[in-house]
């Protein structure tokens, strides 16, 4: 197969002329841009990435930051960031630190080494030592479902979660539910304190003070909240109604109460967050709120691809909304 050496030598000009024809520089006539174009074809020339990308001082690679691979939350937002880049031409490195700090820091160093042309990261931990890392970072940087911490200068796309969590609770409380319990996901995750922020908030607007046995808080997965299930059941029996902070959490309450031989929703309803492919099994039919998984990720890729385009130009974040999908786990309570 021809290369660009073998193109020029065709031609009879230096390597630089048919480069720079090549990618359209006004300082080469149209006639030898002509020239260049069918010798092209003539030879069948494949650019070269890795020249290309010397040419245009781009990898053409995109760092990709996630938390946690094996969590299905996450896979649908890395498409809609993979299909949106890979049509301009970038390939996705994808980085798991499974809520590793260590790792998360490692990947930041990685893609200076490597010189990625852009970062798109959802990290778990912020300390001093990785804003630093980001401050001195000369290459621009998009969060995904994080806010930007005070100093930084990086746009986001998150989910306005406090106003989801408003709108699961008043949907219970709609259905007559007065007892309503919390399971949330750990101290340390901003959209899982953003979730229990809006719980509380709304119980308290509508007189109803939950009790420190109606909050179980601290996991993410279906073994924690069929555990968290179980103890919101011993600290109130009298619970009918169960906001959890995520849908793995809302399928765990589901699992315990088949155990127990407890009806849902005719005894106690479920509502989940995050609308997971899970959740609309037909066994499980979970109502949840939804966030735009696969929207969140491309919006987040046009983002950087634009910071890519221009550097002088710092996008605004944005904050999407999470929508009600109501489904089979939720009941009207009846009025005594």
């Amino acid at each position: 197969m021809a290369n660009i050496k073998d193109i020029a030598k065709h031609l009879g000009v230096s390597v630089s002329t048919v480069s720079r024809a090549m990618n359209g520089h006004p300082d080469v006539s149209e006639e030898t841009k002509k020239q260049v174009l069918e010798a092209v074809r003539a030879l069948n020339y494949r650019p070269n990435a890795i020249a290309k990308g010397l040419i245009q001082k781009k990898t053409f690679t995109i760092g990709l930051m996630i938390p946690d691979i094996s969590d299905p939350f996450f896979s649908s937002m890395a498409n809609g960031v993979e299909e949106t880049l890979s049509e301009r031409g970038y390939q996705v490195v994808y980085g798991n630190t499974n809520r590793n700090p260590n790792k998360e820091k490692q990947f930041i160093a990685n893609a200076i080494q490597r010189q990625f042309d852009g970062l798109i990261i959802t990290p778990d931990f912020w300390d001093e030592e990785f804003a630093g890392l980001l401050a001195e970072l000369e290459m621009p940087v998009v969060l995904l479902r994080r806010r930007t911490p005070q100093g930084l200068s990086m746009p986001y796309v998150d989910v306005d979660h406090y106003r989801a969590a408003t709108e699961a609770v008043n949907y219970l409380i709609g259905l007559g539910h007065r007892n309503i319990g919390f399971i949330g996901m750990p101290a340390t995750s901003f959209s899982g304190s953003e979730r229990l922020r809006g719980y509380m908030d709304t119980m308290r607007e509508h007189g109803l003070l939950p009790a420190e046995p109606d909050v179980v808080a601290g996991g993410r997965t279906i073994a924690f909240g069929r555990e968290a299930m179980e103890m919101l059941h011993e600290g109130n029996p009298q619970l009918t109604a169960v906001f959890a902070a995520n849908d793995l959490l809302g399928i765990g309450a589901l699992e315990w109460a088949a155990i127990r031989g407890i009806p849902v929703p005719d005894q106690l309803s479920v509502i989940g967050y995050d609308n997971l492919e899970y959740a609309d099994l037909h066994w499980i039919q979970l109502t949840t709120m939804a966030q735009p998984r696969r929207e969140m990720g491309s919006k987040a890729a046009h983002m950087l691809l634009q910071m890519i385009a221009d550097k002088e130009t710092l996008p605004g974040s944005e904050l999407l909304e999470a929508n009600l999908i109501i489904r089979r786990s939720c009941k009207e309570r009846p009025t005594t």
